[in-house]
């Protein structure tokens, strides 16, 4: 099913008038899909119980979810050696899959990779043991779209080679795979728009990647945001303590 901002208005409602149970913990567990894309579509959860004219309070259920407890579910899942991947926590319908759809709320994480970092992983090392398949490629690449991260091959073959090798294998070709994800590939190989926010996210995506931040080697090696950074910030140096990140020159 291909969910859009109707069919889910549509589904919480008709939950709603059936008696259904709509708290955050109950969806997780019977209805882990109209969760997710709640949450996606309308940004959170509870933003999508009040476009569908839902009294969010009536539905609230205890205990809450806090910071501590989701670190907490990871830590223990990290040492049992699971996968933390978020299409493989949130299939298995366990709590660890519950606290990953808890940290999706603004007042915890607002993304999983912000709850995997917080418990001291490097998300980018998580992604590597993803297990593919049709629907986790086209999971990402969505995802891609929604972060402002560029789409087209080259990109992508840099960035994340196991999604476009994963896009290749079970779609044919990787424009067949962001046809599949409802993406024009035509807007795709167009340059990158860059915004204030697309310029910090990337930067601090660098810095997590262990990229070297100085003004020189921005410049050399990723000349596309390093223009945006001084078009939108003045400087690159600017723009990097903009996105709250410390840097030191190497000596």
């Amino acid at each position: 099913m291909v969910w859009t901002k109707p069919r889910i208005l549509a589904s919480l409602k008709k939950l709603h008038r059936g008696g259904g149970d709509l708290s955050y913990n109950a969806l997780a567990r019977r209805r882990q899909a109209l969760l997710s894309a709640a949450a996606y579509h309308f940004g959170s959860y509870r933003a999508a119980i009040e476009q569908a004219g839902i009294d969010y309070a009536q539905h609230l259920r205890r205990p809450r979810w806090t910071r501590q407890r989701i670190i907490s579910l990871i830590k223990q899942a990290r040492r049992r050696g699971r996968d933390l991947h978020w299409s493989a926590v949130t299939r298995r319908g366990d709590e660890l899959s519950r606290a990953a759809y808890a940290s999706l709320q603004p007042r915890l994480f607002g993304r999983w990779d912000r709850a995997l970092h917080a418990a001291g992983l490097d998300a980018d090392d998580v992604s590597c043991y993803r297990t593919w398949d049709p629907n986790t490629v086209l999971f990402e690449l969505r995802a891609r779209r929604r972060d402002g991260e560029a789409l087209n091959s080259a990109a992508l073959q840099r960035e994340d080679p196991p999604l476009h090798a994963a896009a290749v294998r079970y779609f044919g070709a990787y424009e067949s795979a962001l046809r599949a994800a409802h993406l024009d590939p035509k807007l795709v190989r167009q340059r990158r728009r860059w915004t204030r926010e697309a310029v910090l996210g990337a930067i601090r995506k660098a810095k997590r990647r262990g990229v070297h931040l100085s003004d020189s080697a921005m410049r050399g090696q990723y000349p596309a945001l390093y223009g945006a950074a001084v078009r939108m910030f003045g400087t690159f140096p600017a723009a990097r303590t903009a996105a709250g990140v410390e840097w030191r020159a190497r000596r």
